[in-house]
This record gives C-alpha cells, structure tokens and sequence, in this order.
C-alpha cells in the first residue's frame, strides 16, 4: 500500500511540474554583470533550482548512510572483539 501512495504522490508531483512548464513558456532573461546575458524559458529558473537541490541533498544523505554503515561496521567489530581488555572505554573504568 505504502508502494502505491508513494508511487500516486510521484506522478502528481510529476504532473504538477508539467503543466507548469507548459504555462511558463516565456523567455526570461538573466543578465550576469554587463555584457553577460542569457535567456531561459521561465520554468527552467523555477524548476532547475528545484533539481539541484534535490541532487545535491540525495549526495549528503548518501555520504551520511557510508558514515553510519561504517560506525555500525566498527561498533559490531568492538561486541565482538574476543580480548574485552583492549576497550578503552572509560565508562568501564569506573566501575
């Protein structure tokens, strides 16, 4: 069920952003110092944005999932480490 909710709430996200590009067709244009200038339809400088963000966020949730996968590696390797002696935790210590 889950599948489907996600799956319906993607082609209407998808749908959205259509009809909205096919109502902002118009060229804007975008001056960079002086001399510099390009012209874009309007839904790119609305939508672009958008992409980008969403690209640059899925690669800072990909290096935090490597994080975590290696501290679940390295904390799975402390349980099982046979010599209980080599921890140097000092929560133990005071005990």
């Amino acid at each position: 069920m889950r599948t489907f909710i996600n799956t319906v709430g993607i082609v209407l996200i998808i749908l959205v952003l259509l009809t909205f590009a096919m109502k902002n067709t118009q060229l804007v244009e975008l001056s960079y110092y002086a001399n510099i200038r390009f012209a874009f339809p309007a839904w790119t400088l609305v939508i672009m944005p958008f992409f980008i963000g969403v690209v640059m966020g899925n690669m800072l949730d990909v290096i935090q999932r490597f994080r975590l996968k290696n501290e679940i590696k390295r904390l799975k390797k402390d349980i099982n480490d046979p010599n209980p002696d080599s921890n140097d935790s000092p929560e133990l210590d005071k005990f």
